[in-house]
C-alpha cells in the first residue's frame, strides 16, 4: 500500500519524498492546448495554474522522482473530450511516455484510453474516478481495456471493496485517504469548475411549498425542512474543508479516510490518494506526514482498534470526528 501524493512543481518533489511520497501525480496544460481551446476548457480535472507549467518542468519534476525510485503519473482525466481533440492528447502521450518517461496516465474518457491503446500500447493507464469505477460492472469493463490501475470513487464505501478487489485481479486499486471532497457522485458530473465550483455553495434563497404547490404548508413540515437544509449545509461545509480552513496544528481539514487505513491494507488497496494538486506545499507536506504516520502503524503491524485510536489521536479534531460527515469512510 503506498502514499500517492500530489506534485505541483518539481521543486516539491525533494521535499515530498524525503517526508514518506511513494508515488506521484501531477498535470500539465501544454501552451498548444490553450492556444486552441483556450483555458477554459480543461485538459484535466483542474484548472491550468494547479499543473507544472511547462515540459521542461515536467522533466525535471520526473528526473527528480525517479532519482528517488518514485513513478510518476499524469492526469488526462477531464470527464470527456471530442474526437478532434483526440490527435493532441495521443501526441501528448506519446511525448511524455517516450520523451519524458511518465510512467502512467490517469485517464476518464473511454474513447482516449482506446486511442492510448492504439498509438501508445506501452503507455500504462491508471483509470480516473471520473470514468464511474463504482460496481463490478465497471471494473469487468476496465479489465478489458487492459488498465494497470483502478482508482475507485470517493463514493465506494470499506464493504463494497472486497468485492471490487476481486474483481480487478492483478489490477491494482486505488482509494482516496485525505483532503478535498464531492458534494455529487463526481464520475456524473459534467462540469470542470472553471466557473467555480457552484455545486459546493449551500448559502441560497428558497421558498417552501407543500407537494401541490400551495405555499401554506404546516409548521411541523417547516421545521423539518429547516432542519433537513441545515444539515445539508453542514455537510457541505465539511466536504468543502471545513470551510478552507486549516486546524490550529497547522494540519489540513477535511474528508479524511485515516482510521480506516487499517481496513484498506486488509482489503489489499494499493494505493492511498492524497488530493490537492493546487494546493500550497505545506498542506502537502502536513498530509503526507498525516498519512505517513499511519501507514507505519499498519505496517508495523498495529491491530484494528489501536490503529483507529492512533488516527483519532493524530486528526486531533474529535468533535469532526464524532459528527462522521469528515469521513470518507462512514
Amino acid at each position: 500500500m503506498k502514499i500517492l501524493a500530489p506534485l505541483g512543481s518539481a521543486d516539491e518533489v525533494e521535499m515530498l519524498a524525503e517526508n514518506g511520497a511513494e508515488e506521484f501525480y501531477c498535470g500539465i496544460t501544454p501552451l498548444e492546448w490553450i492556444n486552441k481551446y483556450s483555458s477554459g476548457v480543461w485538459i484535466n480535472r483542474r484548472n491550468p495554474f494547479a499543473g507544472l507549467p511547462s515540459f521542461k518542468e515536467l522533466t525535471r519534476a520526473v528526473a527528480s522522482s525517479h532519482g528517488y525510485g518514485i513513478p510518476v503519473f499524469l492526469t488526462l482525466n477531464a470527464p470527456y473530450y471530442v474526437e478532434e481533440q483526440y490527435p493532441m492528447l495521443v501526441d501528448l502521450v506519446t511525448h511524455c511516455k517516450n520523451d519524458i518517461g511518465i510512467d502512467a496516465f490517469i485517464v476518464s474518457d473511454i474513447g482516449l484510453m482506446k486511442a492510448i491503446k492504439h498509438h501508445c500500447p506501452d503507455a500504462a493507464i491508471h483509470v480516473s474516478s471520473l470514468a464511474a469505477p463504482i460496481n463490478t460492472g465497471s471494473i469487468a469493463l476496465y479489465k478489458e481495456l487492459q488498465v494497470e490501475r483502478i482508482v475507485l470513487s470517493r463514493s465506494v464505501q470499506l464493504q463494497e471493496m472486497p468485492a471490487l478487489k476481486k474483481e480487478a485481479g492483478d489490477i491494482e486499486i486505488e482509494v482516496f485517504i485525505l483532503n478535498d471532497g464531492c458534494v455529487y457522485e463526481e464520475s456524473f458530473c459534467m462540469t470542470t469548475h472553471s466557473a467555480g465550483a457552484f455545486c459546493s455553495q449551500a448559502q441560497w434563497d428558497f421558498e417552501l411549498f407543500s407537494a401541490d404547490g400551495n405555499r401554506k404548508i404546516r409548521d411541523t413540515e417547516k421545521v423539518k425542512l429547516h432542519e433537513q437544509i441545515r444539515d445539508y449545509r453542514e455537510f457541505v461545509w465539511f466536504v468543502n474543508d471545513c470551510g478552507c480552513q486549516i486546524a490550529q496544528d497547522g494540519l489540513p481539514l477535511g474528508p479524511c479516510g485515516l482510521c480506516a487505513i487499517w481496513k484498506l491494507h486488509e482489503i489489499g488497496v494499493d494505493s492511498l490518494k492524497i488530493v490537492g494538486r493546487e494546493g500550497a506545499p505545506y498542506r502537502k507536506l502536513a498530509s503526507v506526514q498525516l498519512v505517513k504516520a499511519m501507514v507505519d502503524q499498519v505496517r508495523a503491524k498495529l491491530g484494528e482498534p489501536e490503529a483507529a485510536q492512533e488516527a483519532r489521536r493524530l486528526r486531533n479534531q474529535p468533535q469532526f470526528c464524532e459528527s462522521g460527515l469528515m469521513c470518507y469512510y462512514r
